[in-house]
């Protein structure tokens, strides 16, 4: 048995950055849907998991519902959704996985300090597995698990092969990681930090069903690609909106944090504008041009009628002001 030993600073941090408060988000995803009922919008049930939008219950939410990290625990983030199980357990394992090991394979061509990578060392056509490790001074150092390789292969190396002055040759073992997979988290994590701020006021929109398709499908192109950049964006984290209706929509910026920070910037479009019209548009913008774009106003998009009426108003109409 460990006992973890917390400053009350400590405490309180974790507490406001890694836990949330499930019954408070309940309540206000399930105020957001009876709220829309004004709009026409009726929606069944108690709640729905925005990435299959599957009905449930208040009990089942409290109960069986997953808390969803946005972006993913290991890339820095933190739990902002609720989520059915089949979906955090189907995009943990189909598509953060491949955007983490994106992460991790670029900062291991860094060789950054206290780094651990799987590798193969051959020489003469035969073939060992070993660990190489990058030290916080950017010394390397080689160690290799008799278990996990052949006795008698190993025995060669260690006695004839792994001498001082000989040349080896060092495969890295590649992580798993596929473009279209990387891609499809990116836009969950965009879309899972606009419905924390949104709700269903309008992202129940059957026009969205291309980007909870495309998360689940990532080799199937429901969207057009280039909705999203990885650069150095000199902007704070948030919701922006557009300046410019050819693309009109949300800009959702976000950090990416493993040994280095990455920034994201992802445009999920309003409805008025086809995904593909946005995507030629944004590939209009040269290189160091500025654009200009709105900070979304800080107003309770889930709970204040007048909000949920404004933000509804610019989802649907062209008048840039919000």
């Amino acid at each position: 048995m460990y006992l973890i030993s917390y400053s009350w600073k400590e405490f309180f941090y974790y507490l406001k950055y890694y836990l949330m408060n499930k019954k408070l988000y309940y309540l206000n995803m399930h105020n957001n849907i009876e709220k829309l009922k004004v709009h026409g919008i009726h929606i069944s049930g108690d709640y729905l998991c925005p990435l299959c939008m599957n009905v449930f219950n208040e009990n089942e939410v409290m109960t069986i519902l997953t808390e969803e990290d946005v972006p993913q625990c290991s890339l820095g983030g933190k739990r902002i959704a609720l989520t059915c199980r089949k979906c955090n357990s189907t995009c943990g394992s189909e598509i953060d996985i491949h955007l983490l090991n994106a992460i991790k394979s670029r900062e291991r061509k860094l060789f950054l300090p206290d780094n651990k990578r799987k590798i193969h060392v051959e020489k003469d056509g035969q073939r060992i597995n070993a660990e190489l490790q990058v030290e916080e001074d950017k010394s390397i150092k080689l160690f290799i698990n008799e278990k996990n390789n052949n006795p008698h292969i190993w025995t060669d190396f260690h006695d004839k092969k792994l001498l001082p002055n000989e040349l080896v040759n060092i495969e890295e073992i590649p992580l798993k990681k596929d473009e279209r997979r990387i891609g499809a988290a990116i836009i969950k994590n965009a879309y899972l930090l606009l419905f924390e701020k949104t709700g269903y006021s309008f992202l129940y929109d059957s026009y969205y069903d291309d980007i909870r398709k495309q998360i689940f499908e990532p080799e199937v192109f429901h969207l057009p690609e280039r909705l999203w950049t990885l650069q150095n964006i000199q902007i704070p984290d948030g919701i922006y909106l557009t300046g410019d209706n050819r693309y009109r929509g949300f800009f959702v910026v976000y950090t990416l944090k493993l040994k280095l920070e990455y920034r994201v910037c992802v445009l999920i479009p309003t409805p008025m504008v086809p995904y593909l019209a946005a995507t030629k548009e944004l590939g209009k913008i040269e290189a160091n041009c500025p654009i200009r774009i709105m900070r979304m106003p800080e107003l309770d998009y889930l709970n204040d009628d007048n909000a949920i009426s404004r933000l509804r108003k610019w989802c649907y109409g062209w008048d840039l002001k919000l």
